[in-house]
């Protein structure tokens, strides 16, 4: 699952959504992966993600993002 957020929308609002969504069971067996340039939000991502389900990975890049989480789910 790959979500992409833009500059406009990297707020500490859409991280606290994702991260939400996040932490929801799920028996989805994938690996979240977030792209966005925004830094503050990366790093919100990053520091915040419950480390008990799939880990959450956040990229500056789409095309990185995506074979992160391919290789992730391997």
């Amino acid at each position: 699952m790959l979500l992409v957020i833009d500059r406009a929308a990297a707020t500490p609002a859409t991280a606290g959504a994702v991260l939400r969504a996040h932490r929801q069971p799920g028996d989805l067996n994938t690996v979240p992966s977030v792209a966005t340039q925004g830094a503050a939000t990366r790093y919100l991502l990053e520091d915040d993600a419950d480390s008990r389900g799939p880990r959450l990975v956040a990229r500056t890049q789409i095309d990185v993002a995506l074979d992160t989480t391919h290789i992730s789910a391997a």
